[in-house]
């Protein structure tokens, strides 16, 4: 998306980790700053352009970066600072991942920044979408892409802990059916079985 201050036009770009956690920690962001902050616009272009164009730009801006995390679509793979990165695959994360994972996911509040490195990994080959190969877990490796990953875009991120958050319920789901079924069929057995004398 472009917007126009004056007679200059910038493009939104995406919300970074790092500016979302800004918003979050200043929701009455000053029009100049949230301007600056979401388009890259120099705030001496922002403070000469027309009151109405930024007062504008600024509410549209509001609106739209709340809405952006609503539908942005699931990404099996990224491009981020040159690089390409993947999804995690459910059925190939490893024990100790998952662990780490859950205690992750029950801190309050989640560092999203953690997260990120965590559900995003660097792809180990040229396949991408649902062939994606992506390097073994390391918990290191994941740390030390925190600091880079403060730019990744929340969008990606936001829809990626949706998406682990519907599997994580939908595993527990089947997991306790099982445990269910299981404990029927045990206790139909002893049921069934002659008496001792």
């Amino acid at each position: 998306m472009k917007v126009v201050l004056g007679k200059n036009d910038y493009e939104v770009k995406p919300i970074s980790i790092r500016q979302y956690q800004q918003l979050e920690q200043n929701p009455n962001i000053n029009e100049i700053d949230l301007i600056h902050m979401l388009t890259g616009a120099p705030k001496q272009e922002i403070i000469k352009a027309p009151i109405a164009d930024v007062k504008f730009v600024a509410s549209v801006l509001r609106s739209e970066w709340g809405a952006e995390l609503d539908i942005t679509p699931l990404e099996l793979t990224i491009e981020f600072n040159g690089k390409l990165y993947g999804l995690i695959i459910p059925s190939q994360i490893a024990y100790g991942e998952w662990i780490n994972l859950e205690v992750f996911m029950a801190r309050s509040p989640v560092d999203i920044v953690l997260m990120a490195t965590h559900l995003y990994r660097p792809l180990a080959s040229d396949k991408v979408g649902e062939e994606r190969e992506l390097i073994d877990y390391d918990l290191q490796e994941c740390q030390s892409r925190m600091e880079e990953f403060q730019d990744f875009p929340i969008r990606s991120v936001m829809s990626a802990l949706f998406f682990l958050t519907t599997f994580v319920q939908e595993l527990t789901k089947s997991s306790l059916s099982s445990m269910e079924t299981k404990m029927k069929k045990d206790q139909e057995k002893k049921e069934n079985q002659p008496l001792k004398k």
